[in-house]
């Protein structure tokens, strides 16, 4: 790549996120909307997960999903590609509320991107969801899924919002005071006899432990332990492809999230997470058509949180990394080149979010920077979002006598 358009770049990213640092100090007191911002996860993206009550038993509900964006992503590294993307997606659904445990929702998934011939992509949407107790929820057909897993980069590519939205198969969330856990499969190739493809799936854990302070609490001081696991597999029996790869692919995260509260400050939330990534082939000998049988990763990182921002600085480094769904800016090999491999990583990020909701409309600005200490180069990307989810009761239908 041309020095000056390298260095073009560069400074472009420097001053879009030096403006808005600088809009971080100066909106610092405003009263704007409060918003918990995730650790890792981008809230304005999550889908909301709207617990089952008694008041909405036998009510039929109309929801809007929906979302205008605008994704750059400038990636020169040899890991992976850029894009750029001008998007929507709209979700309508109509939902009812069998009783005060059981609800079944049904409408579409429809997304387009600028410059393409009609819809990128129109996905049905089904979903039965069971809450035998209040902490605890089983949800079959289209899942809480994407973002909502709240994975960690190294394990769940963002990207995978725009490119990989729905996801289908079985979940059981669960959420108290000092556990909060997702469990999920999801489908995503069914064979039959004769299919020249393979049926491919991932099983994915994710759990939060509270050991000092609570999930939900205003404590001055919390402590959190997460541990993730994510494992994919393809094969399957029915396929008639000659040259078959049985192959499954296992991650593995444990950490230590340290996070100080201080909401009469600017800075409302200060956290310190310390992450340790480890990486398994778990095919046999014959399957295996990575890289590396097995590597780890490591990845501290700071963030501090106002009421509506959220800056977050980290440090990659790893060995013999692969994450089957995660980034390939964080991996040992690349998504374009089968032959590249570089053992060791060492990489240092930074990104910024803001996010204000106001009324079911939110508004959201996300940048990032991946500056590879290797090849001494800087990816980046930003996107813009306007977000509109909410749900409407339509009609009461009458108990049967």
């Amino acid at each position: 790549m041309p020095y000056k358009f390298r260095t073009m770049r560069k400074n472009i990213f420097i001053t879009i996120l030096l403006i808005a640092t600088s809009i971080l100090s100066a909106t610092g007191n405003e009263e704007l909307q409060a918003t918990q911002l995730e650790t890792e996860s981008f809230g304005i993206l999550l889908e909301k997960h709207h617990p089952i009550t008694s008041e909405e038993s036998h009510n039929l509900y109309l929801g809007i999903n929906s979302n205008v964006f605008i994704r750059n992503a400038e990636y020169f590294l040899p890991y992976t590609k850029g894009y750029t993307a001008f998007g929507f997606y709209l979700d309508p659904t109509l939902a009812y509320h069998i009783n005060d445990k059981a609800a079944v929702s049904a409408g579409v998934h429809l997304m387009g991107i600028a410059g393409t011939d009609g819809l990128r992509d129109v996905q049905p949407l089904f979903r039965i969801e069971y809450q035998p107790k209040n902490w605890i929820s089983i949800v079959g057909g289209s899942l809480y899924g994407n973002l909502n897993h709240r994975l960690y980069e190294p394990m769940y590519d963002f990207d995978r919002y725009f490119y990989a939205f729905d996801e289908k198969g079985l979940q059981i969330l669960t959420n108290t005071r000092r556990w909060e856990a997702d469990l999920w499969c999801n489908w995503e190739t069914f064979i039959e006899p004769g299919d020249d493809f393979q049926e491919r799936f991932t099983f994915g854990w994710t759990n939060r432990l509270y050991a000092i302070g609570e999930k939900n609490g205003n404590d001055a001081f919390q402590l959190s332990i997460p541990v993730h696991i994510l494992a994919t597999h393809r094969g399957g029996q029915f396929t008639s492809l000659q040259d078959t790869c049985i192959e499954t692919l296992a991650n593995a995260m444990v950490g230590l999230t340290n996070s100080i509260n201080t909401p009469d400050k600017t800075i409302k939330k200060s956290t310190l997470d310390l992450s340790l990534f480890g990486f398994k082939n778990n095919s046999n000998e014959e399957h295996i058509h990575t890289h590396f049988k097995e590597g780890w990763g490591f990845y501290p990182n700071l963030t501090l949180q106002t009421k509506a921002w959220k800056l977050q600085t980290g440090y990659w480094m790893a060995h013999q990394f692969v994450g089957a769904r995660g980034s390939y800016l964080f991996q040992s090999v690349a998504y374009f080149d089968e032959a590249f491999e570089r053992a060791d990583r060492k990489m240092i990020t930074a990104k910024l979010f803001y996010e204000h909701r106001y009324q079911g409309l939110g508004v959201g600005f996300e940048t990032q920077a991946y500056h590879d200490l290797d090849e001494n180069s800087t990816d980046f990307s930003f996107g813009f979002y306007l977000r509109f989810e909410d749900r409407f009761k339509l009609l009461k239908i009458k108990e049967k006598e």
